[in-house]
């Protein structure tokens, strides 16, 4: 049967394609910035992370338009912020396209990979300059503004002569149908696009995509008929499925997590509920089995790693946190094989490992108060695994009842706090990864949905161990065949639990955050408060709540990231101090700021300082982006 096993779990591992962690440490600033069109040669590339990031020969790579590296020497650290990393540049640069390859390593272990490229101009051509100024300059309807009837032409006026292609929306993002805009003879800069229908009452939005030479951007307004409706649509949420996150390295994951856990788990469950009593014999041969498992899926484990870091030189490799404390990890397994007196003070530093190696270990997911909760929630989970392994392996031919009613109730002793520092733990450190979430941004998330059905196990769990207790209690020979079988269910239950935590290290708790922060601020003795429905890729509705409305001309709200953003847009004014802006704000998830100019009759600009926008979701791994803006 165990043969069988193993060939079984051997057979899924080679099925399963290796996965791509997700990236934990996004860009918040890059200079040159993306497709940035530079007049001078730069120094250097300046690369800035939200998180702590480690780095190797190969994590910043620069290279001219024949794919040949020109950066001077290994990307730098920055001694003062290690959310900074740089590499130089030749002082003598010729004009072209440059692309930047970046491959760093958060503290928990995962990649980010990211392509980007820029362009150097030492002498620019006539539309490359003229595409640098473009700007359109007004437009009817206005931007922001809700006219009474529908308007019969929508007209544009660029600073630049421009070809331009054209789209126009209604609040269900459903592209109507219009001809193109017409130059007008009289100003070249000037386009002219008549409607042959009325429109409806409700939201539009124009989508102008101005072209010079190669180059091409968009230019979004939006203006209401009537009254202003919320833009809806499809949101856009990943197909993919949390068993496609599901690979090689996360069933080693498992194996390892399991392994180890229950190897201290099941010596502790010998020298304090046992007492060195029952089948020893087969606990050692269960035991043999874990520890060659275990140190099997870890070092797997490192190779399925280093393949994923393969341009990494093996020196640079090998400094990496996860794969030193990792081979630490080894060292302290292969110890306790050895010194049987310390045996379980060596396992229980290899299960602290995993805590220095996961997800905590970030600051941005808590740092030291997080990996005291997570080793509080292995070490709970430890004495639970090693505790059922235990009953069962070690549980004598002869008088089994005897010997089960003294174990088995101590047991569920310790079962019960290792259940309740389980859950306090497990609760805590979600508040800490996820600070500010919804159900739905949970479910969004594959990070979530592991979380949702490791959570379920757990309930699963706890039913059965309420359900033991008691027959523990009325134990008698005909429910000895009962207690055993459910034994082995929750022990396949915690297996495939165990297997869940381990795709768990691999996703990213960030992308089931979602919030908007701060909510309100103050500058000037102006109150801004906002709100964002739904907060979710897609369509959405901006809301900015003004305390104090009195002689303000109008408010511009801009959307951006650190690839930049589009021009600020004026909102509606609904009166009262209620301003809004809908559109398809939000193009996919991740981290968005948000800038609010509020304007006054007398000119007068109070500029608030950035909202951070955390739209939940899933975020691609491996980015490259293209050359239009």
């Amino acid at each position: 049967m165990l043969k069988r096993l193993v060939l079984l779990l051997l057979i899924l591992i080679g099925t399963i394609p290796a996965s791509i962690a997700f990236a934990h440490s996004p860009i918040e600033k890059r200079s040159p910035n993306v497709n940035e069109v530079l007049d001078f040669v730069p120094d250097k590339v300046d690369l800035y992370f939200k998180d702590p990031v480690q780095i190797h020969r190969s994590s910043v790579v620069v290279r001219n338009e024949k794919e040949v590296e020109i950066q001077i020497g290994k990307p730098q650290l920055d001694p003062k912020n290690n959310r900074h990393i740089f590499v130089d540049l030749p002082k003598a640069l010729p004009s072209g396209t440059y692309s930047v390859d970046i491959d760093v390593v958060s503290m928990d272990g995962h990649a980010l990979r990211e392509k980007y490229l820029f362009e150097i101009k030492l002498a620019f051509s006539t539309p490359e300059e003229r595409f640098q100024r473009l700007r359109l300059e007004r437009t009817y309807p206005e931007d922001g503004t809700i006219v009474k009837t529908s308007p019969n032409t929508i007209e544009l006026w660029y600073n630049e002569a421009v070809e331009l292609d054209f789209a126009l929306l209604n609040d269900k993002q459903q592209l109507l149908q219009t001809g193109l805009p017409v130059a007008d003879p009289a100003d070249p800069n000037h386009f002219v696009l008549k409607l042959k229908d009325e429109l409806p009452a409700g939201t539009y939005t124009i989508l102008s995509y101005p072209r010079i030479g190669d180059n091409v951007k968009v230019d979004t307004v939006y203006f209401a008929v009537e009254k202003m409706t919320a833009v809806t649509g499809i949101n856009k949420y990943s197909r993919e499925t949390l068993w496609s996150q599901t690979g090689s390295l996360q069933i080693v994951h498992g194996v390892a997590y399991f392994g180890l856990l229950a190897l201290l788990g099941g010596a502790w469950f010998q020298k304090a509920i046992a007492k060195n009593s029952g089948n020893l014999s087969r606990w050692r041969l269960v035991s043999s089995i874990l520890y060659v498992s275990s140190l099997a899926a870890i070092v797997l484990e490192l190779a399925l790693n280093k393949a994923e870091y393969s341009e990494v030189v093996l020196s640079d490799f090998l400094r990496f946190n996860f794969v030193w404390m990792t081979l630490l990890q080894v060292g302290f397994i292969l110890l306790s094989l050895f010194v049987n007196r310390l045996r379980i003070y060596l396992l229980l530093l290899s299960v602290l490992c995993l805590a220095l190696i996961g997800h905590s270990v970030d600051p941005g997911y808590g740092g030291v108060w997080a990996t005291v909760l997570d080793a509080i929630h292995l070490l709970g989970s430890s004495i639970w695994v090693g505790g059922l392994i235990g009953l069962i392996s070690m549980m004598p031919k002869e008088k089994p009842i005897i010997w089960l009613k003294e174990a088995g109730k101590s047991f569920a002793k310790w079962a019960l706090f290792s259940f309740i520092g389980i859950g306090v733990s497990g609760v805590f450190m979600t508040i800490i990864y996820v600070p500010s979430f919804s159900f739905s941004s949970l479910i969004m998330s594959f990070w979530g949905q592991a979380l949702a059905f490791k959570i379920l196990l757990f309930v699963v769990i706890v039913i059965m161990a309420i359900w033991q207790r008691r027959l523990l209690k009325q134990m008698a020979e005909k429910l000895a065949g009962l207690f055993q079988r459910n034994l082995r269910i929750e022990l396949l239950i915690a297996v495939i639990l165990l297997f869940t935590a381990g795709i768990l290290v691999d996703l990213a708790p960030r992308e089931a955050v979602q919030g908007i922060f701060p909510k309100s601020q103050t500058k000037n003795g102006v109150t801004a408060k906002i709100d964002i429905a739904p907060l979710v890729a897609g369509g959405n509705v901006l809301t900015i709540r003004l305390d104090d409305n009195k002689d303000v001309s109008k408010v511009t709200a801009r959307f951006y990231t650190s690839l930049g953003g589009a021009e600020a847009n004026n909102t509606f004014n609904l009166g009262n101090g209620v301003y809004k802006l809908t559109g398809n704000l939000f193009h996919t998830a991740g981290e968005y700021k948000l800038e609010i100019k509020v304007i006054k009759k007398n000119g007068e600009q109070i500029d608030l300082s950035p909202f951070t926008i955390k739209v939940p979701g899933i975020m691609p791994n491996d980015v490259e982006f293209g050359k239009e803006g």
